[in-house]
């Protein structure tokens, strides 16, 4: 009778299917954005308002009302954008427009002045310039010198200096509202500012200032939630594509559903665990493939995935140990972690025995690349490359403190473990190839001063009695490290 009763209970079940739940995103948002009422600033929130707008087109995920059928509702209402906007209003005006809501663009704060140029001898700026110059950048340097040559007003010359060294600073505060109940959801500032050229120059390079931060602010008004349709081992799918402006390499958290509880008679949400990392491989119009790159709890149908703004970043950090003696701590910022093929900045710390037997300290920095050959169950097997590039410190025979360039290259097996959400354990067996000793010198006073008043310095061998030591790091070192993840 039991069994009879399960058959039924899944039949049923079977004949109305899941349906999705409320929060996940599955269409484009409708989207209207309008400058706020602003006399004073009309050109620049227009400028400001037509960033935003080819911002909010390009990620994908809104549809963004067309600005002349904004122009002709305006029209039409009697509105001028230079009166828009009050909360009732834009309630009305997304009504007439069919938006769900609208961006309300606000310049706080807009000016533009000249300021006279850096001191000649500033290398650092002089060298910006040149890298940023242009062609037609450098017609109008050079014509503006030329002119400021030929004019023999001081006051001239300084009135032609700061019109074409202007300061452009451009605030402004853009505020989601929801054109149902005219409630401000969510909002966010934009700052910008550049000095240089003249004004239209100057506020071009804010602007552009402006569009490298809007497309990242959009995002966050509007954060795809997705949901796991299929599960093929590493190898998922969800249900979110190119309708939603979704990109390869993008990144989403997995997570269990929401469970509803009642707590003395009020229904609440309490989150899912979350359970991996997934990283999007394919892009389909409506459906996506995402590859699972990390994993601490099992991943199932029905599953959430919630989009990324900010890629995970791993730093790396290892104890060495070689039977020289040779002792070395490293710390690792990894880079494209998660491909096939990735690398590292590393800084180095140790300590290693020379041919006179006393322990040199060392101080470098360097690189690695890693090859993945194995990835699965929690481990990770590659090889690698690693370069550092030190500088080893003893005194020599007259107790001069010395140093000497020293150069290890080597190659290693590394095998690294899951042990959490954030950390894994990575043991590493590396031998170097062949150790590269410099001369050792040291650093003496020349009595003469350089032109920022400092004492300039000369180069000089290392005294010894004998044989100036060297050191021979070839062979195996073995490593543990501590492999950190944020995300």
């Amino acid at each position: 009778m039991k069994n009879i009763f399960l058959i039924f209970i899944f039949i049923f079940s079977m004949g109305f299917p899941q349906e999705l739940d409320e929060d996940i995103t599955l269409e484009k948002k409708w989207l209207m954005i309008l400058p706020a009422s602003q006399e004073k600033h009309g050109p620049v929130a227009d400028k400001v308002t037509s960033i935003i707008a080819d911002a909010a087109t390009s990620v994908g995920r809104f549809e963004v009302i067309d600005r002349n059928l904004v122009d002709e509702i305006l029209e039409e209402q009697a509105f001028q954008m230079s009166g828009l906007v009050s909360d009732e209003q834009v309630v009305e005006f997304g009504e007439m427009a069919a938006a769900e809501e609208a961006l309300i663009i606000n310049i706080v704060h807009f000016g533009q002045k000249g300021v006279p140029k850096p001191k000649k001898g500033d290398d650092d700026d002089k060298d910006d310039d040149d890298k940023d110059e242009t062609l037609f950048s450098w017609v109008i340097k050079k014509t503006v010198t030329a002119a400021v040559d030929n004019t023999k007003s001081a006051k001239e010359k300084r009135r032609l200096e700061l019109e074409n060294n202007i300061h452009t600073v451009i605030n402004a505060n853009v505020r989601l509202v929801n054109v149902e109940t005219g409630i401000s959801e969510q909002s966010f500032k934009l700052e910008a500012s550049h000095t240089g050229g003249n004004r239209d120059a100057s506020l071009e390079k804010a602007l552009a200032n402006i569009t490298f931060q809007v497309r990242n602010k959009l995002k966050e008004l509007y954060m795809i939630t997705s949901e796991v349709i299929e599960v093929d081992g590493k190898s998922i799918s969800i249900l979110s594509g190119e309708n939603l402006g979704l990109e390869k390499g993008d990144f989403f958290e997995i997570a269990s559903r929401d469970k509803q509880k009642t707590y003395k008679g009020r229904t609440i949400s309490l989150p899912g665990k979350t359970r991996g990392l997934a990283r999007i491989t394919e892009v389909g119009p409506d459906a996506s493939k995402a590859k699972i790159i990390r994993k601490w709890r099992k991943v199932k149908e029905g599953h959430k995935a919630y989009e990324m703004l900010t890629n995970p970043y791993i730093a790396d950090f290892s104890l060495s140990y070689g039977p020289l003696p040779h002792y070395d701590l490293t710390g690792k910022f990894l880079i494209n972690p998660f491909g096939l093929l990735s690398g590292s900045l590393n800084g180095h710390f140790g300590f290693i025995q020379d041919s006179r037997e006393n322990m040199d300290s060392y101080l470098g920095m360097g690189g690695s690349l890693d090859f993945n050959l194995f990835s699965g169950f929690g481990s990770t097997v590659s090889t690698s490359l690693d370069l550092p590039v030190c500088f080893a410190f003893t005194q020599d025979d007259s107790s001069h403190s010395v140093k000497s360039g020293l150069v290890m290259p080597a190659v290693g097996l590394n095998l690294g473990v899951q042990v959490g959400k954030h950390w894994d354990l990575v043991l590493s067996m590396k031998n170097i190839l062949i150790t590269n000793n410099q001369a050792w010198t040291y650093s003496v006073k020349t009595g003469e001063k350089d032109d920022n008043g400092n004492d300039k310095t000369r180069q000089e061998d290392a005294v010894w009695d004998g044989d100036a030591p060297t050191i021979d790091a070839e062979g195996l070192i073995f490593s543990v490290s501590l492999r950190r993840y944020w995300f």
